[in-house]
């Protein structure tokens, strides 16, 4: 495939991209993005995603496919090596901030290999053009293999997220993010927007 044909397709998704709703911008990363071996990545990070999707709804992500939106990417970094992964994603809950420290949070302590909290990015969008542009930026080298499609959702309607946010879902996060993890995330998360103000949305890419 050509540069100027995969140009056309990196155009056209960052169009698709465009006209989904989301609002957080994410970055999830290894302990040794180098060593991780792409089939425990994937494995980590499909049970990751499933393990969210129960934290914030249950029984209903399995029963009802209910799950949050999300659309994620691969990127392995400059030299090829650097395996991590970006994604888009519709925050689950009204209050955006403590979405993203959930998800960190349960990421951090989801597996001995995956990212500390301070290694990973997870924030609101300030800019959508900015971030769908990032997201694909590897497009050019990785084509539609950069696409994560089985650990993506863009299915259900985002409106329906909000008939979870009860008393037992605070529960679930409770669960799946102590207290103290949560602290931690909220450090986290101040540190980013510290550096977010002012160097934007890719400053930790």
């Amino acid at each position: 495939m050509t540069f100027a044909q995969r140009k056309q397709e990196r155009r056209a998704l960052m169009k698709h991209l465009l006209e989904q709703d989301w609002d957080v911008f994410g970055t999830l990363k290894f302990v040794n993005g180098r060593t991780i071996g792409r089939a425990t990545a994937d494995k980590l990070l499909r049970s990751y995603w499933n393990r969210v999707d129960r934290v914030f709804f249950g029984h209903a992500a399995d029963r009802q496919n209910i799950r949050v939106p999300r659309w994620c990417f691969a990127h392995e970094g400059s030299d090829s090596e650097n395996f991590h992964i970006h994604f888009l994603l519709k925050s689950p809950l009204i209050d955006t901030k403590h979405a993203c420290c959930v998800l960190n949070a349960v990421w951090a302590q989801h597996h001995k290999q995956t990212g500390p909290m301070a290694k990973n990015w997870i924030m609101p969008v300030k800019d959508r053009w900015d971030a769908a542009n990032y997201v694909t930026r590897e497009y050019w080298r990785m084509g539609a293999d950069t696409q994560l499609l089985e650990i993506s959702w863009d299915r259900g309607c985002p409106e329906a997220m909000l008939a979870y946010q009860h008393e037992q879902q605070s529960q679930r996060i409770n669960k799946a993010a102590s207290p103290i993890w949560m602290q931690q995330a909220q450090a986290a998360y101040a540190d980013y927007w510290a550096r977010y103000s002012s160097e934007g949305i890719t400053a930790l890419a």
